[in-house]
């Protein structure tokens, strides 16, 4: 996925602004795809250059004034075509860096390498309890908005995510077992 289709799919539920575009990015699509403000406004001056997306601006009492984005008809076409096309090869780009340090382990003392997974195992169970309050967020939201068809989805990918980061817990639990009983 680029980045542009993280943002037109968005902004189909709603017009938003460059900060409820991240806001919702990382409420949504976070454990999908990371995106920095900075990239998110740099696509959005890009979609707006090809026609993809309109903005206006919205005056606010007391705060900065709000430039909204809206989905145009030329974007709602390039992210349908996106979105039915799959691509030929479903394989995930892997880039892991504490994997491959875990690779070269044996370059480390035990208790130096037993430090990280722990670290790692303690970063999965808080990304775990993030995602289950982004599964209840997103289930609440999609009852408010109507978008209970949507939040079907949603829960599809929820659910993938959930199973990847439990499975990358119970990883770290063996590893750190097998190392105890190593040294």
């Amino acid at each position: 996925m680029s980045l542009k289709y993280g943002l037109l799919g968005l902004l189909t539920y709603n017009d938003m602004s460059g900060y409820d575009l991240k806001k919702a990015f990382d409420s949504s699509l976070q454990f999908m795809w990371s995106a920095k403000s900075s990239q998110i406004y740099r696509e959005l001056g890009k979609l707006e250059d090809e026609g993809l997306v309109s903005s206006h601006i919205e005056p606010q009492d007391k705060k900065f004034d709000r430039k909204v984005y809206s989905i145009t008809s030329a974007g709602k076409n390039s992210f349908q075509k996106w979105v039915e096309n799959f691509p030929s090869s479903l394989e995930v780009p892997v880039r892991d860096e504490f994997i491959v340090r875990v690779f070269f382990g044996e370059n480390l003392s035990v208790e130096n390498l037993l430090f990280e997974i722990r670290r790692f195992k303690k970063q999965r169970e808080e990304a775990l309890e993030v995602l289950a309050n982004v599964s209840e967020s997103a289930k609440e939201a999609a009852k408010q908005d109507g978008l209970e068809k949507s939040y079907y989805y949603w829960s599809l990918t929820i659910n993938k995510a959930l199973k990847e980061i439990k499975a990358e817990i119970e990883w770290a639990e063996e590893t750190i077992e097998e190392l105890k009983n190593r040294s």
